[in-house]
């Protein structure tokens, strides 16, 4: 019987079954020796290109593994350079192979089971499958040395059977037989031959059959003959499509069909060019300038979003009212004056002629009318979508040579052909289908590019999203066009060009210039729209630190060139033939590189492995690195590459973007690492000593240890794509969407590392956020500098500050989701539920198999949009776009009114006292503020269950006292009724308010800023109700799996209600754990290597089926934190509600407080002595993100934090949260470690009731002894871990105790 073999990718769950391979008595292999005893622990520490197990089933169906093998790009000879093999190659031997860099692999160990030689060949022909670019194996056989020959053997038998033997020149049979000898494989020697030829007529079944797998809707639309009808027709079209069948030749020499290819060579390139950006690409023409030509010329529109420098910063304000009616005009001498001081009933709008009824109204609006032109003309165009694009219309000409009068001369000048089908059979290896792409282009000698077209209303076939790893998007240009579809392009080049790295020469200098200067290329595709709506380009704008980018690079050549022992390491990239020298290949990018000395640092903020002790000295960090964009596919070959030429094994690039940025076109083909989810506190740990380095001008210094930077790494592990594979719609961008897309974005990610130390994770998200306008530029922007906060202040600025937690601070500090998820700017209208779409701009459709609703908004007044359009002087901060523009509303009322102005406040929760602190820090006159407090009507009974980290009555008392001495008018118990504004001005002229007994409080102002709590704004309401989304009491009707009444649609967020009976706390709750649980409730597939931490995730679209009931409780504590008046802070650290049932209103817990040293701190604890929730407020602006990991926690676990306090043992709670023990309880294993105690405790308190003998007493002195022995051994365990050096019984006692103990 033939036995089946399964052949993988190795990980580190295989370490001890490799072990147990080397101690079987039938092991054989060759390379590299491997010690028997301690070799396992440094097994996966080198680094290998490739490593493969092959698994088969024993006698009793179990799994066992019976071959390891490890492949690498160099050879593993010690005395060899790794950059040096290619001359000892041909210096020492004849080959007659064409090797060279790219197309070959070395093997550096291999071991199997003799009584399994075909394992051997398995291997051999999977490391084929999975390189593409791979044309030999290489294994080297040492001189046999007799002295080891009895401990270590090396077998080539079974490799020879494959392989072909060359011999060093110096050979000889009879004067020197013992030399090294090389065991070359060859690819098409080994693997099944692929025949390729035209389609006939009778491939129809084999051809239908195949394309069915995937593709079941083409067969039901056109019937069981369509490739029959295609290939008989014989019209004009039919000439212009091509089929191509594969046939795979067994070891019978029988031929079968293994897939197909389609291709298309009709292409309207005028439709292309002016709907894409093609320029690029040549127009997708061919043109010989030395023959006669002539050319047509098109008009095409483009857009590209604006640099960041231009948004929001002060220059831009100035800018921005340059270009209005009243930029630069004397206010004394302008229209507007002259119509306010004669108070004519003439706007200065369009003359239009205003209708009032009061004198006094007419009077208030012409004395702030110069006001109201700001806020409408200026400042307005802040929340429209033409204001963060640059839209410009251009002319192209399409050239193309006089050779054939009489014809279309664009389309005969065609130099691209589309593949419209690719497809294989199931058990075809979908690697190979690299081939096919190969045999395409020979059938288009005379064509250079190839482009795919993807509808957006289909989901990507199989062997499509295999095929799109060698295409590259091309970004869309403005359309009268709806729903254009996706197009992904290649080049020849591509695909048979080999890449090439050369060390940088002297006449590298100019060309590395030009490509700094001229490549205007980015490696951010995955933000492409597929709308005709304006939406983010394809591009993130960097060129405004273009200039300095080149004037580092030129010193850091002249560095390398002049100074041999230089710290960087500058190569060009290069395409054509890798054994040939650089200036015989075409330059195509550089690379500049240096080592990296920094690790320790990332360890705080960044989740990255604690034991990669082996590469301290083989980390580099990338400065720069250009690269043409039709080879961004060759990523790990280039830092394969890389690494056979410098040693350096692991690669980062920090990319800062409050300082210079630097480019680096594969940031996004590298693996992004993850900051860590919960903070810990530091300690007083100490940030790596800086070491002497060279001084580059303009070349940033970051501090690792404390900067906001995102990380990416390269540790030249394989590429993996991880993602979804239906189409995700998300509307809004609240707190809720960034930590589901935070999710969604390291879905591969785990505490183990597993993925990470295998492949180099990258995600491919299918997702479409629709947003705003401004909404993400506004959260992403970080070249605004307020000129009121020092630069040491910054970071506390009002409007940098985020509220919430560290895990949704993140996503904009330390990572940037518009690399890999597509943004769309836009207003929804309405959703079609039944054709699945999101119609936004009135033209654009957003196709979607779920739908997520996430825009919910902090505050609403109900009054805010009854109108057509929001007042202009009017200001809701539920975005940070929000804060941007009361911001610069405010410094107009400063500049223009200077002492008569009036801010109006409406609200009464923490958020409001922000906001004043804000005002009064940044030049607002007390006086000047008015703050009415609203009289909020009781609500429910399981309302005043919820708790919200945003109000706090007790410290509302305080702050209100604050306000009263800072000489602030404020109004208490007033509800607001309306507003009266100008009859034909969108400007609020006065705020009416009424008490309890209906009096009226009618209060003018130039600004309105209204608190006042809502969640969800009136215009989602209304395309709610039309799309027929069940509502109730302004929520969105959910059941426990968060869907709506349409179950493609879900919802989360602070507008949801549960339409069932729930007994916990759901809103306002960590963002992190709706997260989670929304990501918990549907079901997708993730690779079989993933499942051990899908459970922990992922997604709503679902990547995984839970094996577990999901804790439908909320057990993450809510975070809090804001700058109030006086230079204070307030954190707040709040656990939900788990049983609301039980709960009774009003009931107060028990709270212990403590004031030292300006420091207030309030714990409450609940009935059965959890922390119920962490209040501080103090002077300092200290980050206390660490105090997560004790709400939530017994006050017996925190060192018995009640009884301390009742002995008066605790001054401070936060320094009695800040000494060592605690150190314990913040571990990154500390929950798992709880986890295992409740695992062995709670059999034994269950059979309490059994075992009547033991006494409480007793069983608590057993329970005791166990935790202690078990806090002991995870102390020991993670003892390199904790900053304190915690005490160990060995410790005290001597070696031979120990040893008895042990």
């Amino acid at each position: 019987m033939l036995l089946e073999y399964n052949v993988r990718r190795a990980t580190r769950d295989d370490i001890n079954a490799i072990a147990d391979l080397s101690y079987l008595q039938n092991a054989q292999g060759f390379g590299n020796k491997r010690s028997m005893y301690g070799g396992k622990d440094a097994l996966f520490k080198s680094y290998q290109t490739v490593r493969l197990v092959v698994e088969t089933r024993d006698a009793g169906e179990k799994t066992v593994v019976v071959a390891y093998a490890e492949l690498r790009n160099y050879p593993a000879i010690g005395s060899l350079p790794s950059d040096s093999w290619l001359e000892w190659i041909q210096e020492r031997y004849c080959i007659e192979y064409p090797i060279s860099w790219v197309n070959t692999l070395f093997f550096t160990y291999c071991i199997y089971d003799k009584d399994h030689p075909n394992a051997l060949l398995q291997i051999q022909r999977e490391a084929f499958f999975i390189e593409n670019r791979i044309s030999y194996l290489i294994a080297v056989k040492m001189p046999t040395l007799r002295e080891n020959s009895g401990f270590y053997a090396e077998t080539f038998t079974d490799l020879e059977k494959n392989a072909k033997i060359f011999y060093p020149r110096e050979f000889s049979i009879q004067s020197n037989p013992n030399t090294q000898c090389l065991y070359i494989v060859h690819r098409y020697g080994l693997l099944a031959k692929i025949n390729y030829r035209k389609a006939l007529a009778e491939d129809n079944d084999d051809i239908v059959e195949i394309h069915e797998c995937e593709f079941p809707e083409m067969r039901e639309e056109l019937g069981d003959f369509y490739i029959a009808e295609e290939l008989m027709r014989h019209d004009q079209d039919a000439k212009n499509n091509v089929l191509i069948v594969a046939e795979t030749e067994d070891d019978n020499k029988e031929q079968t069909t293994s897939g197909f290819l389609w291709l298309e060579a009709n292409v309207d390139i005028r439709f292309y060019v002016k709907n894409y950006e093609m320029e690029s690409f040549g127009n997708l023409m061919s043109v010989n300038y030395s023959k006669p030509y002539a050319f047509e010329t098109i008009s095409v529109l483009s857009v590209e979003p604006k640099p960041e420098a231009t948004l929001f910063t002060a220059d831009a304000m100035n800018d921005l009212e340059g270009m209005t009616i009243i930029g630069g005009m004397p206010m004394q001498d302008s229209a507007t004056s002259v119509a306010s001081a004669s108070l004519f009933k003439v706007s200065s709008i369009q003359g239009q002629i205003i209708i009032s009824n009061s004198s006094e109204t007419l009077e208030k609006f012409c004395m702030v009318e110069a006001i109201y032109l700001k806020f409408m003309l200026i400042f307005e165009k802040l929340t429209t979508i033409n204001y963060y694009i640059n839209q410009r219309k251009t002319s192209i000409n399409l050239c193309y040579n006089k050779d054939h009068p009489g014809i279309d001369g664009v389309q005969s000048a065609t130099n691209v052909f589309v593949l419209r089908f690719i497809c294989a059979r199931k058990n075809f290896p979908l690697e190979r289908l690299f081939n096919f792409l190969c045999a395409m282009f020979s059938m288009f000698p005379d064509r250079d590019y190839c482009i795919m077209v993807m509808p957006t209303s289909t989901k990507p076939l199989r062997s499509h999203l295999e095929a799109l790893k060698y295409f590259m998007p091309v970004a869309q240009r403005p359309s009268e066009m709806s729903n254009l579809d996706e197009v992904y392009i290649t080049h020849r080049s591509t695909i048979f060009g080999e890449i090439s790295l050369y060390r940088l020469e002297k006449e590298d200098v100019e060309t590395i210039r030009r490509l700094a200067l001229n490549l205007k290329i980015d490696g951010d595709h995955a933000i492409m729209s597929y709308s005709s709506s304006f939406s983010y380009s394809s591009k993130v704008n960097t060129q405004v630190h273009a200039d300095n980018e080149v004037h580092v690079i030129e010193q850091i050549m002249t560095d390398v060139l002049e100074n041999p022992h230089s710290e960087f390491d500058v190569f060009t990239i290069r395409c054509g033939n890798s054994s040939r020298p650089a200036h015989e290949n075409t330059s195509i990018g550089f690379v500049i590189i240096r080592r990296f000395l920094y690790h320790a640092d990332l360890l705080r903020h960044y989740h990255l492995p604690k034991d990669d002790y082996h590469l301290e000295h083989e980390r580099a960090e990338i400065i720069t690195l250009k690269l043409h964009p039709l080879f961004y596919n060759s990523c790990d070959l280039i830092f394969r590459s890389l690494a056979g030429r410098t040693n350096y094994f692991d690669y980062y690039f920090f990319f800062c973007r409050k300082a210079n940025i630097f480019s680096n076109d594969l940031k996004t083909l590298m693996m992004i690492v993850e900051p860590k989810q919960r903070k810990q506190n530091i300690f007083g740990r100490k940030r790596s000593e800086q070491k002497s380095r060279k001084a580059i001008d303009g070349l940033p210094s970051n501090d690792f240890y404390d900067d906001h930077i995102t990380v990416f790494r390269h540790k030249l592990n394989p590429s993996k794509f991880f993602g979804n594979s239906n189409r995700l719609v998300i509307i809004g961008f609240s707190p809720e969407c960034r930590a589901f897309l935070r999710q969604l974005l390291f879905l591969w990610n785990s505490k183990d590392h597993k993925n990470s130390e295998v492949y180099t994770c990258l995600p491919r998200l299918h997702v479409t956020v629709i947003a705003g306008p401004g909404q993400v530029e506004a959260e992403y922007e970080c070249t605004f500098a307020c000129p009121d906060c020092s630069s040491a202040d910054a970071r506390n600025c009002f409007i940098y500050n985020q509220n919430g937690a560290c895990y949704v601070r993140d996503v904009v500090a330390r990572m940037d989701l518009r690399y890999w998820v597509q943004f769309i700017t836009g207003h929804v209208n309405y959703i079609d539920r039944g054709k699945k779409l999101v119609r936004i701009n009135k033209t654009c459709d957003i196709f979607y198999d779920t739908l997520m609703l996430m825009n919910s908004v902090d505050f609403n007044l109900q009054h805010s949009l009854r109108g057509p359009q929001r007042p202009y002087n009017f200001i809701e901060l539920n975005h940070r776009l929000d804060r941007f523009i009361m911001f610069y509303k405010v410094r107009v009322l400063l500049e223009e009114l200077k002492r008569s102005y009036r801010i109006l406040i409406f609200g009464g929760n923490l958020s409001t006292y922000e906001c004043i602190d804000f005002l009064l820090t940044h030049g607002v006159d007390p006086v000047h503020v008015i703050l009415v407090q609203p009289r909020e009507p009781i609500p429910s009974e399981n309302e005043q269950k919820f708790k919200n980290p945003l109000d706090d009555t007790n410290i509302d008392f305080v702050l209100d006292d604050m306000m009263s001495d800072l000489n602030l008018t404020i109004h208490r118990d007033f509800t607001f009724s309306h507003w009266v504004q100008h009859a034909s001005s969108n400007f609020i002229l006065e705020v009416v308010f009424t008490d309890g007994r209906k009096n009226e409080l009618r209060i003018d102002c130039d600004l309105f800023i209204s608190f006042k709590v809502g969640y969800m704004e009136p215009n989602v309401k209304k395309y709610l109700i039309s799309s027929d989304i069940n509502l109730k009491n302004n929520r969105i009707l959910v059941n426990k799996n968060f869907q709506t009444n349409d179950p493609d649609i879900y919802a989360a967020g602070k507008f949801i209600e549960m339409n069932e009976f729930v007994n916990h706390q759901y809103r306002f709750v960590s963002e992190m754990e709706t997260a989670e649980k929304v990501s918990k409730r549907r079901v997708v597939s993730l690779p079989d290597n993933s499942r051990a931490f899908a459970l922990q995730l992922i997604h709503i679209m679902g990547f995984r089926v839970p094996n577990k009931p999901i804790d439908e409780k909320y057990s993450c504590p809510a975070f809090f934190r804001a700058k109030l008046p006086m230079n204070h802070y307030i954190t707040k650290v709040t656990m939900p509600r788990r049983y609301l049932f039980s709960c009774v209103v009003r009931c107060k817990n028990c709270t212990l407080t403590t004031y030292h040293q300006n420091t207030f701190c309030r714990i409450s604890l609940s009935q059965k002595m959890i922390v119920d929730e962490i209040v501080v407020v103090m002077k300092n602006a200290t980050s206390l993100d660490y105090l997560e990991h004790f709400c939530g926690k017994h006050e017996t676990l925190l060192n018995h934090l009640k009884a301390n306090y009742k002995n008066r043992r605790i001054k401070c709670f936060l320094k009695f949260l800040q000494k060592p023990w605690t150190e314990l309880l913040m571990h990154d294993d500390f929950d798992d470690f709880q986890r295992q105690n409740h695992r062995i405790l709670m059999p034994m308190i269950k059979s309490l009731e059994t075992v009547r003998q033991l006494t409480d007493i007793h069983l608590q002195e057993v329970n005791n002894q166990i935790l202690e022995q078990n806090v002991i051994d995870f102390v020991r365990e993670n003892r390199d871990d904790f900053h304190h050096e915690f005490a160990l019984p060995e410790d005290y006692v001597g070696d031979d105790w120990l040893q008895d103990y042990k």
